[in-house]
């Protein structure tokens, strides 16, 4: 009778563990299958940007081949940092399975993030960062290293008697920070030879101005690094219009058609090219990745290269300068 019992038992212990191990299954079935909602905050709405539509590219199909419904949610431009940090709050209020977001300032977007952080929503950093390590994980690209790029061809022909300056973009975000910081590397001593930074807010019209205003005052300049598409564009400009087009070492940054025309023609010396439909679309994976309870790297490098006039043509180079094609 009591070995009748013990079997009993035993097929009651069986069956209990057969049954949360299924349960466990089904689970971990249903956090790594299922269809998601992801939050993308970037800094810009601003569909006239080359580089930030790319992003969002590359963000959207990554969204497509993860089973993401992805929401846009973007202030107006870059300066728009209260804006922004408003957005990152409303993002945290609906609870979404995962946030993306690339904060425009590093230290006046921190609290909003933190609030995001105390939601227990996996929180991914795209293209900047903040002063606080406040990501699960990060995509971006490696903004010194980008940034000491740009001062390889200019020291080819740059002396010790040279004047340099900087047309930056937003003096809070990361990525004006770190590249100038790189910037600054890559000249080694050449670089107590800068003689001003000067800010465009982002703005293709205000970095047009601040150039034209730079060399006003400093007309001997003869090398300029533009820290982002906006501020490479509108500096270009008026290099053209002062006819300086080849006195003037000019360095860019990102790909936009503008910038690739002035590469051909010889405005630029070089560009700086961020992967930036990578970047994107890396961002939205480990978005999904984590949702779904998965391990992933905390810092992913999306890549930049420096492409000249002699080497833009290579298959490798087309495919960054052309991401769309």
């Amino acid at each position: 009778m009591k070995s009748k019992h013990r079997k009993i038992l035993i097929l009651l212990v069986i069956c209990a563990v057969a049954l949360v191990v299924s349960t466990v299954l089904l689970t971990v079935h249903h956090n790594t299958s299922r269809s998601l909602t992801v939050i993308y905050i970037p800094k810009s709405s601003m569909q006239n940007n080359d580089f930030w539509a790319a992003v969002k590219a590359g963000a959207e199909t990554s969204a497509k081949e993860n089973d993401v419904t992805l929401e846009v949610m973007a202030p107006p431009d870059e300066t728009h940092i209260e804006e922004q940090s408003k957005l990152i709050e409303e993002a945290a209020a609906r609870h979404p399975d995962a946030i993306a977001v690339a904060p425009a300032s590093r230290t006046e977007n921190t609290e909003a993030l933190k609030l995001v952080k105390r939601t227990g929503i996996p929180l991914v950093y795209v293209d900047s960062m903040t002063d606080e390590d406040l990501a699960d994980a990060t995509v971006s690209t490696d903004n010194v290293a980008a940034g000491a790029k740009m001062a390889e061809p200019m020291l080819e022909t740059l002396t010790d008697d040279d004047k340099i300056a900087i047309v930056s973009h937003v003096k809070e975000s990361s990525t004006a920070q770190e590249r100038e910081e790189g910037f600054r590397k890559g000249l080694g001593t050449h670089a107590s030879q800068i003689v001003a930074t000067v800010y465009s807010n982002s703005s293709v019209d205000t970095a047009y101005q601040v150039t034209l205003d730079l060399l006003e005052k400093n007309p001997d300049i003869g090398y300029i690094a533009c820290l982002n598409e906006d501020s490479a564009v509108g500096a270009a400009r008026a290099v053209e219009e002062l006819g300086l087009s080849g006195s003037i070492v000019l360095v860019g940054f990102d790909n936009s058609t503008e910038e690739i025309e002035g590469l051909e023609e010889g405005t630029f010396k070089a560009i700086v090219v961020q992967k930036a439909f990578t970047m994107g679309y890396f961002g939205i994976e480990k978005a999904a990745e984590l949702a779904r309870g998965k391990t992933v790297d905390h810092e992913t490098d999306s890549g930049s290269a420096l492409v000249t006039r002699d080497n833009m043509y290579t298959e490798e180079n087309q495919e960054m300068l052309f991401p769309f094609y």
